[in-house]
């Protein structure tokens, strides 16, 4: 299972990078107006790059049979989640702050901040969710 999303991560890294190079190469830009057109050649290209760096790293690492028990270790997946627990409420925390500085500076415009909100409620609606769900089955 782990090994088809790395796949996935592989695969939409190389699409998305070939998307945005082949955008700017076929002259798309100039058709659909863009206000800066070679950061969506940046842009794209980078973020296809560090997704197929990373899905390329975790597949091709070889692991031994100890980093597998490891890994699957109960001690070890409770600490992981505890960890990401953490790391969830700071980022919840800097991401509205951010947001919110922005805004009252003045540098942030309508359709980025409404883009980075709604990211932000999609991320809380996955966390009630789940954590409904995961009081309904437990």
């Amino acid at each position: 299972m782990k090994k088809r999303l790395l796949i996935l991560m592989i695969v939409t890294g190389m699409i998305i990078l070939l998307g945005g190079l082949l955008t700017y190469g076929l002259g798309i830009h100039e058709i659909i107006p863009v206000p800066r057109p070679d950061l969506i050649v940046v842009g794209t290209s980078l973020i296809g790059i560090l997704l197929i760096a990373s899905g390329a790293c975790d597949l091709f690492v070889k692991k031994t049979k100890e980093m597998e028990i490891e890994e699957n270790d109960e001690r070890n997946i409770s600490l992981s989640n505890a960890a990401m627990a953490s790391g969830f409420k700071v980022m919840n925390v800097t991401i509205s702050v951010s947001i919110f500085v922005l805004i009252f500076t003045g540098y942030m415009t309508v359709v980025p901040c409404f883009t980075i909100i709604g990211a932000y409620a999609i991320g809380q609606v996955v966390f009630i969710v789940r954590l409904w769900y995961l009081h309904k089955t437990m």
